[in-house]
């Protein structure tokens, strides 16, 4: 018996499920269902498998599927398991990290990943809106097993019309590689965010208006680092209304090594975010030992109650600069936070999410 691992939804670039797909599957057994280079379905044994997605498909009409995560609906599967010497009475599990299902075998135990459901409640684009509105609930029925990256998102998941008992709260997690940060090194602050609407933008460059007024000695940068969005034309206007308008800069893409520079060199990470399933850049800045300044959503309390500082999503700006200034005059706050942060990126660890994710599978597994 095979298990099979769906990463047909697995588009090139930077981005959360990327990333997601990067840490945890090196990690699991299993057949990868994927796009080659060809952009033809191919299956690659976890031996051969390298966590590199697959390049845009060369022909037009697949690279549609691609941008609406319907590449399987491209794709004859059954044929491309019969190369392979297989048929789907000989598929033990399906694996999937993203919220997506094999339509094609229904009588196959499924295990997908919901990571959220902004799409309906905060969407930032019409075509995820009507995949979620019109195809997900397809893909929930044909699903045996479902797993949530938080309670927030199994919740939703509940009144989107899953039954609980099929969902598993699994939260993301993180590898430690470095020591903490001990003190702050700037007075910088870092966004990690597109100019999209739920990130909700416009509440920071309140809180930097009110700082440059009531802070006029506050000498560092907030860098925004995220591609454009739909708020794009805001962001910019907003940054030319400030008083001090070079004090933001706004990144499309860092590297690795250059994210981590500006990371550790910060002296807070801040999140403005209206609807997140999990806000995993929240994790990484306290793996670091970076203080953060969130907004106050379900999620961001579900994991980050006393280890991050909150201000409210229709915030004038007032919270979030008083703050940053605490973070400016109080190091003991600053180091309480740090502290904070970095014990729980500890507890919540890659290796025990990667446990818990092979033993749903493997459940799922032997109950078939």
């Amino acid at each position: 018996m095979t298990r099979l691992i769906n990463l047909l939804s697995w588009l090139p670039g930077h981005s959360g499920f990327c990333s997601y797909v990067q840490r945890v599957m090196p990690q699991l057994e299993g057949l990868r269902l994927q796009l080659g280079i060809d952009g033809e379905g191919q299956l690659v044994p976890a031996s051969q498998w390298t966590p590199c997605p697959p390049p845009l498909a060369p022909r037009r009409s697949m690279r549609f599927l691609q941008r609406y995560s319907l590449v399987q609906h491209g794709l004859d599967l059954p044929a491309l398991l019969h190369r392979r010497g297989l048929a789907a009475d000989q598929l033990e599990g399906i694996y999937s990290p993203f919220f997506d299902a094999l339509l094609v075998w229904p009588e196959v135990p499924q295990l997908i990943t919901c990571h959220d459901l902004t799409p309906l409640v905060a969407s930032n684009s019409r075509k995820a809106w009507m995949r979620y509105r019109f195809w997900q609930p397809r893909h929930c029925r044909t699903a045996t097993r479902l797993i949530a990256i938080s309670r927030y998102v199994a919740d939703q998941l509940v009144e989107f019309g899953v039954e609980a008992d099929r969902i598993e709260v699994i939260p993301n997690g993180i590898t430690i590689q470095r020591p903490r940060v001990q003190s702050p090194v700037s007075e910088n602050l870092l966004v990690l965010a597109r100019h999209d609407v739920n990130k909700n933008l416009p509440v920071l460059f309140r809180g930097i208006d009110q700082l440059q007024r009531r802070w006029p000695q506050w000498r560092g940068v907030l860098r925004i680092v995220g591609r454009g969005g739909r708020q794009s034309m805001l962001v910019h206007r907003m940054q030319r209304q400030l008083p001090r308008p070079e004090q933001v800069q706004l990144i499309d893409a860092l590297t690795q090594e250059q994210l981590l520079e500006h990371l550790r060199s910060s002296l807070a990470v801040l999140s403005a975010s209206t609807e997140e399933g999990f806000d995993y850049p929240i994790l990484e800045a306290k793996a670091e030992g970076m203080p953060t300044l969130i907004s106050d959503i379900p999620v961001h309390r579900e994991f980050h109650q006393g280890s991050s500082l909150f201000f409210p999503l229709d915030d004038d700006g007032g919270a979030l600069a008083d703050h940053v200034i605490a973070c400016l005059q109080d190091r003991q706050l600053w180091t309480q936070l740090s502290q904070a942060g970095y014990a729980l990126a500890q507890r919540l660890s890659l290796d025990a999410q990667v446990a818990s994710i092979d033993e749903q599978f493997r459940q799922l597994c032997s109950a078939s």
